[in-house]
């Protein structure tokens, strides 16, 4: 079978056509263990708190020099999301909390970062995604979703795997595990080449 689109390079079969894994959003929680009014929260410059939004329920900060979002509870949990590192996601969320510190809402507090999500993006020669699905037993149903899903059983991991040779990796929670994935997806691909 041709799991690749017929008139591509050759030099694309090699392995390493995949590239490095590039991280397009990291999630990450924290809490400053203290309660907080989203009222008052959004008195501050760059905050978003709308009442008719998730019925005033969480305000977002997005401030210059800030590399993604943070969403604010009343509880004084936070969840950072839209960075491409653990240390900008890091980042933000302790300008979160010295921000609403500096706005007299909260005591001040260092936050610890609890990673949640990394996905990272790498790419390969385009694929045919019937055969793929065929020879890995992804799931491919291109009326409902444009990517093949391939699941795997140790570790659990997912892949969403794109005709054009997009590979995303979400779900995983440490730069180690992303290595890990990129080996293992690596390896996917190289045993279809091989058939």
């Amino acid at each position: 079978m041709n799991f690749f689109l017929n008139g591509y390079n050759s030099y694309w079969l090699e392995i390493h056509s995949l590239s490095t894994p590039t991280i397009v959003n990291v999630v990450a929680t924290a809490s400053f263990n203290q309660t907080v009014e989203l009222s008052e929260v959004s008195k501050i410059q760059y905050t978003i708190f709308d009442n008719e939004i998730y019925s005033g329920r969480v305000a977002y900060l997005k401030k210059p020099g800030m590399h993604g979002k943070v969403t604010i509870f009343p509880s004084g949990k936070l969840i950072s999301v839209g960075t491409r590192c653990i240390e900008d996601a890091e980042f933000d969320l302790q300008e979160t909390a010295d921000t609403l510190h500096h706005a007299g809402l909260i005591d001040q507090v260092a936050v610890k970062a609890n990673v949640r999500n990394i996905v990272a993006v790498i790419m390969t020669k385009p694929l045919e995604l019937e055969d793929v699905a065929l020879e890995t037993g992804a799931i491919y149903e291109p009326e409902q979703f444009p990517a093949a899903i391939l699941k795997t059983g140790d570790p659990e991991r997912t892949y969403l795997i794109f005709n054009s040779g997009k590979i995303v990796l979400p779900g995983v929670k440490t730069m180690n595990d992303l290595t890990e994935a990129v080996k293992q997806i690596r390896a996917i691909i190289d045993e279809i080449e091989q058939t």
